[in-house]
């Protein structure tokens, strides 16, 4: 886990650097609905948008971790995440200055801890059965037929996706609290 929350960090720092330099350029595929006001001016266009972000990611996990190859692709992914979160709050504090800091701590934060747990865990079942998997293709042996319940991996994914929904509505209220605008 500590590895994981490793990549994510690195991933957070170089999306600091090239936030910081391009704050009002920040496109989508960036800052992931990270960036507070960017993502939908009402409550369910900023729900909407971030659990779409958050899905696209998980799906993005669920189907690599189904390739014997997919670890690599699983990193990139959290450092992909980190990135989306480091590039916005640089963004926010570059256009902003020191009046961002309720901004960040208020409506970026929580939901980048949120659903950095949620990255974490996707890519940590992954990483889990894309290893089996290769090992499976490499020694062509299993130590425990359990590690590749296809059964069980989707309902895990099934789990992040229902936790993501949950997260996604609670950011989407809290813009909304936070914008005063309904």
């Amino acid at each position: 886990m500590l590895l994981l929350c490793a990549a994510v960090s690195a991933g957070m720092i170089a999306g600091s650097v090239y936030g910081a330099a391009h704050p009002h350029g920040l496109p989508l595929m960036l800052h992931q609905c990270f960036l507070p006001g960017q993502c939908g001016s009402s409550f369910f266009t900023v729900a909407w948008n971030t659990f779409l972000s958050s899905a696209l990611f998980i799906s993005a996990a669920y189907f690599a971790g189904l390739f014997a190859f997919g670890q690599p692709l699983g990193i990139a992914l959290l450092i992909y995440r980190g990135f989306g979160i480091g590039a916005s709050s640089a963004a926010l504090y570059s256009s902003e200055g020191i009046g961002a800091a309720l901004k960040v701590t208020l409506q970026l934060m929580p939901v980048a801890l949120a659903f950095t747990g949620v990255a974490i865990l996707a890519v940590r079942e992954l990483l889990r059965v894309s290893t089996t998997i290769l090992r499976l293709w490499t020694i062509g042996e299993l130590k425990n037929e359990k590690l590749i319940d296809l059964k069980l991996y989707s309902v895990k994914y099934a789990v992040l996706l229902l936790l993501s929904a949950i997260i996604s509505l609670a950011d989407g209220a809290v813009y909304i609290l936070c914008s005063g605008s309904v």
